[in-house]
């Protein structure tokens, strides 16, 4: 749609990247919202600022890895285009499963309950990606598949990511509206008092949910299929089946 968001002679703002920092920064800024003004105290100040910096840290890192390795031919013939994430090119579940292992670690090292932080980061998660799909949606990256249908969209842009001049599923405001009201959901949700553990326990059931459906619509290259099933779809079935767990678990 509008993958270069503006230039200043030799220097170029990409729409995704910017959409990416926006994501981070309110999700952040949520996120230290909801920690603050919590009458529990879980994490200190100077704790909670560390691990928000590391987790954007091995959040990338780990989204972008994950992409990598989906076209490793591709990265190896080209090895410097790894570094190049303001263009697009990074996988959530990547991000995702990278941060869940870092602050397992960390929450142990620290002491502190691992779900009772996941509450807290369920709807900073869900808000701040729904922003980052608006940065896919421009980019052209996660496209969808050819469609018919009245809402279908066609990127024109010659820097566009996506398959140009055939109307496509916009798969990524699908998941950008999909998580939008996730979040909404969530943040009423966790006004109200419930067990330690659900909030997040939702979310990662909410959200494999709705990624294994949206995933059938989608038109980029999906690395290896098993069983005509995405890596995706595969780790989705394994996060629902872990949130339906701890929820049962609670009740």
């Amino acid at each position: 749609m509008h993958p270069i968001l503006f230039t200043f002679g030799n220097f170029t703002i990409y729409t995704y990247g910017f959409f990416v920092a926006t994501a981070f920064a309110v999700a952040i800024f949520y996120l230290l919202h909801l920690i603050t003004k919590s009458k529990e105290k879980i994490i200190s100040q100077d704790d909670l600022y560390s691990l928000v910096m590391y987790i954007m840290i091995f959040g990338v890192v780990g989204a972008r890895l994950f992409f990598v390795f989906t076209d490793l031919k591709e990265f190896i013939l080209y090895p410097l285009s790894i570094f190049k994430i303001w263009q697009g090119g990074l996988v959530y579940y990547g991000g995702f499963i990278a941060v869940i292992i870092f602050a397992y670690v960390y929450a142990k090292r620290k002491k502190i309950h691992l779900l009772k932080l996941g509450d807290f980061f369920a709807p900073a998660l869900a808000l701040g990606h729904a922003l980052g799909r608006i940065g896919c949606f421009f980019s052209g990256c996660c496209y969808g598949k050819e469609s018919s249908l009245p809402w279908s969209v066609v990127f024109i842009n010659e820097h566009s990511l996506a398959v140009r001049g055939k109307p496509l599923h916009p798969t990524q405001l699908y998941e950008a509206f999909a998580n939008l009201l996730l979040f909404v959901f969530l943040h009423f949700y966790s006004k109200k008092e419930h067990k330690l553990g659900v909030s997040f326990a939702v979310y990662i059931t909410g959200y494999a949910v709705l990624r294994f459906i949206i995933e059938f619509f989608r038109g980029d290259y999906r690395g290896v299929q098993y069983f005509g099933f995405s890596v995706s779809q595969i780790i989705s079935v394994f996060l629902f089946a872990a949130g339906v767990f701890i929820i049962c678990r609670k009740k």
